[in-house]
């Protein structure tokens, strides 16, 4: 498996294609727009994109898609059964999406939004919107995180190999075991 992420344009938030290790077939996660920097990605990968995995209904991760759609057809995965009117195989907690021999497993983590999933796939864990490195993106507009929101990530995220590394919907990767020092949220539920 390969790991290619480039940035949306117009927003700054991240838009990653995972490829199988020959680089014949794609997914692309949360694809924003499909900017120059996107088609030259997957042009430069040759990948046919045949998945897109929404990690929430918001413009920032679907811009893109009606153009993919038109090139390439791929199956849309998401919380919700429909995207930018087009139809969508909704996932839920524990449902695994497979493409040639990977696997994505979905999470359902509504603490950016009721419909935030995270997909993780060997020690790779893509967030969404739902934290960033050294922060937490909660529902609360004062971005206060609840007990449950903290409990969602108590029970999903803390019990993957603290090697994991976390792709967030903005801003630079980082991993669990940096989060668990760093981050006041995760230190919070990590001390009780």
């Amino acid at each position: 498996m390969k790991i290619f992420t480039t940035l949306n344009p117009k927003n700054i938030s991240n838009i990653y294609l995972i490829t199988d290790d020959d680089q014949k077939y794609g997914v692309i996660i949360d694809p924003g727009s499909l900017s120059m920097n996107v088609y030259k990605l997957i042009r430069f990968t040759g990948a046919e994109i045949r998945k897109i995995i929404i990690t929430h209904n918001g413009i920032n991760q679907t811009a893109g898609i009606p153009l993919l759609n038109k090139i390439y057809k791929p199956e849309i995965f998401a919380y919700n059964e429909t995207i930018l009117d087009l139809p969508a195989t909704k996932v839920k907690n524990g449902f695994v999406i497979k493409e040639g021999d990977m696997e994505f497993k979905i999470m359902e983590t509504p603490v950016h939004t009721y419909d935030s999933i995270s997909v993780f796939i060997e020690n790779s864990l893509f967030v969404g919107d739902v934290l960033q490195a050294g922060a937490l993106s909660s529902l609360d507009k004062k971005n206060v995180p609840t007990n449950f929101e903290l409990n969602v990530i108590k029970k999903y995220f803390l019990s993957l190999p603290e090697n994991t590394i976390i792709y967030p919907g903005k801003g630079p990767a980082t991993t669990l075991e940096i989060e668990k020092k760093f981050n006041p949220y995760f230190q919070r539920i990590v001390n009780g």
